[in-house]
Order: structure tokens, then sequence, then C-alpha cells
């Protein structure tokens, strides 16, 4: 334009080429909008940027698809892929039948690990069952279908009866029958009458939790004298309950026992560990208030780790005096309250040097007067760690 400066004042004769230059710079303003060029760019670059990821993606898919046709996994037999298979096993024994957890889980992989899960027994052979579901038909066809997985591999379940229950509906035949398949059972709640008899087959049984604690009546253990492989023992019983007079177990062949609930006082204790002459591990939680009951004194050459949770320092003192373990290796003495109460030093050494067993550990808890003499047991038991 030959109008170079905004100080011109144009003549009427000029508007109209004035405005003819105006006219024709507004589509030429229009077409050279910076953002709808743009926009139209960018849509032809989003386009193709999709098809790009599309085509990479096919790659990819393509790529990792041939890469795992020789991979090392294909070419591993089924049964190292089964034995892989049992360390995916939840650490909690009793596997709860969910599609999120193993085994179930492995099942949905593909087409052979399902197969290869599916004819590996140990897989199927835990379970978590609940008594009042056993009372339907299909809940039972379901754990019947899970178990039979199992083949002949002793079974590890774990029954728990939650709120109340019909326990004349409950199928006793079909428990008893799943019992007697059983080499670990963990049971949760009043025992059903009837479920542990003579009849009942228990060769294969060698642990047993028992967890009673919240029966309302309390009838008794009694497990037949068949169960020769039983070696564990978990009892939780209420606390109400004051002696092992009404529990029979083969004490005499078992290893490992825990006993939760029940107030047995010291003297039940040493009396338990006299009966039990194979005891290797032993753990007991003493009543709230001491029964004062004559003390017998106790020998046993098998137990190497005692683990005691009591009230005050004289169930220790007792214990201790009655005591003789020559192979104990590992002593923990729980308080369940800071006691304040003096430590039994002297009977603790007393029964170290009676015993002559060479402790490798040994643990005080809540008990700080025990902490005063850690030197002169230091002296006392040179290789042991003390931790009071």
């Amino acid at each position: 334009s030959r109008y170079t400066t905004i100080n011109f004042v144009a003549r009427p004769a000029e508007r109209e080429a004035i405005d003819a230059i105006v006219a024709e710079r507004q589509p030429q303003i229009t077409h050279l909008t910076l953002s709808q060029k743009l926009y139209g760019v960018q849509a032809k670059l989003d386009a193709l940027q999709a098809e790009l990821r599309e085509r990479k993606s096919r790659v990819q898919e393509s790529s990792k698809f041939h890469r795992t046709l020789t991979s090392a996994i294909r070419r591993l037999p089924p049964e190292i892929l089964g034995e892989i298979f049992l360390y995916c096993l939840p650490e909690y024994p009793y596997i709860t039948q969910c599609h999120r957890y193993t085994p179930l889980v492995l099942t949905w992989v593909c087409q052979r690990w399902r197969s290869i899960a599916m004819a590996t027994p140990q897989l199927w052979s835990s379970l978590a069952m609940t008594l009042h579901k056993t009372t339907k038909a299909d809940y039972r066809l379901q754990c019947e279908t899970w178990l039979a997985r199992a083949k002949d591999i002793p079974l590890i379940l774990s029954i728990r009866s939650s709120g109340s229950i019909d326990r004349t509906l409950c199928p006793l035949g079909w428990l008893r029958s799943l019992v007697a398949r059983c080499r670990d059972l963990h049971w949760g709640g009043a025992l059903l009458e009837g479920l542990f008899t003579d009849s009942s087959a228990f060769d294969l049984l060698q642990r047993l939790d028992l967890n009673v604690s919240f029966a309302f009546t309390f009838r008794g253990i009694d497990i037949p004298s068949n169960a020769n492989k039983l070696r564990s023992v978990r009892l939780s019983v209420p606390y109400d309950v004051a002696s092992l007079d009404g529990i029979a177990l083969p004490w005499a062949q078992l290893t490992k026992i825990e006993i939760n609930g029940p107030g047995l006082p010291v003297a039940g204790i040493l009396r338990l560990l006299e009966i039990c002459p194979r005891l290797h591990n032993a753990r007991f939680f003493m009543p709230n208030k001491p029964r004062n009951s004559a003390v017998t004194p106790a020998i046993n050459h098998s137990l190497k780790l005692l683990d005691i949770r009591l009230r005050k320092a004289g169930q220790a003192k007792l214990l201790f005096d009655a005591s003789v373990f020559p192979s104990l290796e590992k002593l923990d003495i729980w308080f369940s309250y800071c006691e304040v109460e003096e430590w039994p030093h002297a009977e603790f050494t007393s029964f170290v040097t009676r015993s002559g067993c060479s402790l490798r550990m040994m643990t005080v808890f809540n008990n700080q007067s025990a902490g005063g003499h850690q030197l002169e047991y230091q002296a006392l038991l040179p290789s042991c760690t003390f931790k009071l």
C-alpha cells in the first residue's frame, strides 16, 4: 500500500481505494490465522501418531508372542513347573477358595498352566472351611471337588464355626471322613460330639490345633490312641479349665505342645512335662491368679525350647525349684505386665546348675530386676545369649 503513515487524512475520493485494501486483507488474515492452521496440522499428526502406536503395539505383541515360543519356561517339564507352583502357595497353611489366590489364580494363566495345576495334588491338599456352610449340599460338593484333586495326598484342613448353628444339622459322617484324611487339622469352635471317636481313623494325623476357647460348654477332648503319628498339639481352651483331666491325648509321643487358655498351675505344667518324655518344644500360658497346689518335681531329658507366659515371679520360682531339663537350649519367660517382684535369681541359678543344661539363648520380658544379674549369668553360661 502507498499509505505508510497514520498521520494521513484520507480525502473522500481515496476512501473507496482504502476500503478495497481492507476488504482484501481480511481473507488473508483468516487464511493465515495460526491457531486454525495448527489445529489442522495437529489433527493430522494425532491421527498419524495413533496409527503408529497401534502398529507399534501389534509389532510388540508379535515380538512378545514369538519370543515366548522359545522361552525357557515353555521347555520346563510339567513336573518341574508343578514344583514351582508349590512355592506360590501362601505361607498360611489353610487355603481359601478364592480366585485371587493360589492355586486358583494359576488356572487362569493359560491352558497349559491350568492342566499342570489341576494335576498337581499338593496344590489342592489344603482347605479352609466354615462349619455352618457344610450343612448345604452344594458347599460340600464344592469342597469335595477341590479335595478330590489332592488324590491320596494327606490333607491340611481348617474348619471354623462362626456364630450359632444347629449342630444336629452338621454332616458328622462327612466331616469325620475328611478328618480321617488329615495330617494337619485346625478346628475352631465347640467340638462336635462324636467327631473324634475310636471308630475314626487317625493314622495320618501329625499336627492338631484345637481352638475351643470360646465354647459355651467344654466337654473335654478325647483323641483316640490310634493317632500314632501325632507329634504336635496346640490347644486353646476356656480359661476356667484348670487341669488336663478332661483332655486325653497320646502325650507320650508328642514332641511339640502349645497350650493357651487353661489355667494350669505350675503343678499341672510340671506334670505335663513329666508325661511327655519326647517333648522338644513347649509353650504354656499360666493363669491370672496363681493356684496353690502341691508341686511334684519333673525331669524331662528331651526338652530343648521352653516358652512360659506367666503373671507373677512366684510362678517362675516354683517352676525353677522343681524342674530338671538337661537338654534345654532356649528359655523364654514372659511376664504379662511389667513385673516389680524380684526375679528368682537363686532359684534360676540352682535350676541351671542342677539341670546341667547348655542354654544358648535366654530372654526375659517385663522384669527389670532380671537384668541386674546378667554378668553373673554370663559367667555361669558363657555360650548363652541373654536378653534381659
